[in-house]
């Protein structure tokens, strides 16, 4: 485990518990966005009293730390994917291949410096960019 999401789970004052760890880990051998349900099936035979109550709550968990990032997808359920610029908190977005779910960081954003829109003051925004992955492109 990286010493950078150590650090950011203790600075909300989290500890890696054996199932936080493996939830991690899963997200890390699968390389791809999951929703709660995936990681409740792929972890409720690894752990006798695993409720999904209890993985979604660590998801959201992992997100307010900036270790996971939420996924929207067309179909409107919730996914998370590892934020792979978890060791920093500077500002980015996300791709995500629409075949494999990969998902990955993206650098640099135009919308940052504006402050004002419309008469509103800009507080924050999300942007999630959505393509075909290097691999998966190949094919297309």
């Amino acid at each position: 485990m990286e010493n950078s999401l150590i650090s950011k789970l203790k600075a909300k004052k989290l500890k890696l518990t054996p199932k936080r760890q493996a939830i991690l880990d899963y997200f890390s051998h699968e390389g791809k966005y999951l929703t709660p349900e995936d990681v409740w099936e792929h972890l409720k035979g690894q752990f006798r009293r695993l409720g999904f109550p209890s993985v979604y709550r660590n998801l959201e968990s992992f997100t307010e730390c900036g270790i996971l990032v939420k996924i929207q997808r067309d179909d409107r359920r919730l996914c998370y994917a590892l934020c792979h610029s978890h060791a920093s908190a500077h500002h980015h977005h996300h791709i995500v291949c629409i075949k494999c779910g990969k998902v990955d960081d993206v650098e640099g954003c135009v919308l940052s410096g504006i402050k004002n829109a419309s008469g509103y003051k800009v507080l924050k925004h999300f942007v999630q960019l959505e393509g075909l992955c290097p691999k998966c492109s190949k094919g297309a």
